[in-house]
């Protein structure tokens, strides 16, 4: 499978079959990085913030009827890959400060994915349990919104990933000033940096460390 990295917290994975999921895309106005419209088969909304549900960016599917969104809770299944939608918050307050974030755990050709939307909390026990083994853990770094840097590497170390993939994080283009940088991730990282960052990677069984490592993209 190969994951691509547009910024913030937006992905693009694609399968060995071409099937392609985006996730939580972004309005370019208000994340302030650009975002060109593309195609796609699937996409995850973990939240309806404008900065993680621009479905307008998606202008139609590649081998579907249409473009199936993923903005609730549940189990889905489309052209074998597995995708199961469980709620978390948005805040520390079980969501009475900013709602509902949904994670999204994705299996595709073996590999197994969980993109975390702008959680502010840890997981349960039985969510943890419930997901698994995680070869690629995407984790928002940036703190007020979501997790800080500090409780970032605290989940990593709870979920044990093979990849960790920081994201929503401050940029120079950022138009949201409250974040933190990556640098200041970084700088609390215990974890080994797996090379240089990169915009996209292939990802397959042969391919992941044995031990977790930071993996940094580029959008």
């Amino acid at each position: 499978m190969e994951i691509t990295y547009f910024g913030h917290s937006c992905f693009k994975l694609k399968s060995k079959g071409g099937l392609v999921i985006y996730l939580d895309p972004f309005k370019s106005d208000m994340v302030g990085l650009s975002l060109a419209k593309d195609v796609a088969d699937v996409v995850t909304v973990s939240h309806p913030h404008e900065d993680h549900s621009a479905l307008d960016v998606i202008t139609g599917p590649i081998s579907r009827p249409s473009t199936f969104v993923i903005d609730r809770e549940g189990e889905y299944e489309i052209a074998g890959v597995q995708i199961s939608a469980m709620k978390t918050f948005h805040d520390k307050n079980n969501g009475a400060d900013r709602g509902k974030n949904l994670i999204m755990f994705i299996v595709m050709d073996g590999m197994h994915i969980l993109h975390l939307g702008d959680i502010c909390h840890k997981l349960s026990e039985s969510q943890i349990e419930k997901v698994g083994s995680v070869d690629a853990l995407m984790v928002p770094v940036g703190g007020t919104f979501t997790l800080d840097a500090n409780e970032a590497m605290e989940m990593i170390k709870e979920i044990q990933p093979s990849y960790a993939i920081p994201m929503h994080f401050k940029t120079v283009a950022s138009k949201i000033q409250e974040l933190t940088t990556l640098e200041n991730f970084l700088e609390k990282n215990k974890f080994p940096v797996s090379g240089e960052s990169v915009h996209k990677i292939k990802l397959d069984e042969g391919s992941l460390p044995d031990d977790t490592q930071i993996l940094l993209m580029n959008g």
